[in-house]
């Protein structure tokens, strides 16, 4: 069906009338939310863990500052447990993540 019969019957491209009302519940909504920042947080954690990881490889560092830096990182761990915990979440970033 072309867009301008679609306009013509008043369809949208999926079908639906105009005006139609999506039923949202209001706690999936806060759940999905709360999985997304789950997901970003996760997702940083591992950048950040990699740059360690680069930066310790290539001898950037000094032993107080890889130990900071060990320290920092089983922090955010932690928060990011934690944070699962309260939103009653399983699973990190990349069990979440589809393989590409």
């Amino acid at each position: 069906m072309t867009a301008v019969k679609r306009e013509a019957d008043g369809t949208s491209a999926a079908g639906s009338r105009p005006g139609t009302r999506i039923d949202i519940d209001a706690a999936d909504v806060a759940r999905g939310f709360g999985e997304l920042v789950l997901t970003v947080a996760d997702i940083l954690r591992e950048l950040l863990e990699r740059q360690a990881i680069r930066r310790i490889d290539a001898g950037d560092l000094s032993d107080e500052q890889i130990e900071r830096l060990g320290s920092s990182l089983l922090s955010i761990n932690e928060q990011i447990t934690e944070l699962r915990t309260l939103l009653g979440s399983t699973g990190t970033a990349s069990s979440r993540r589809q393989p590409s």
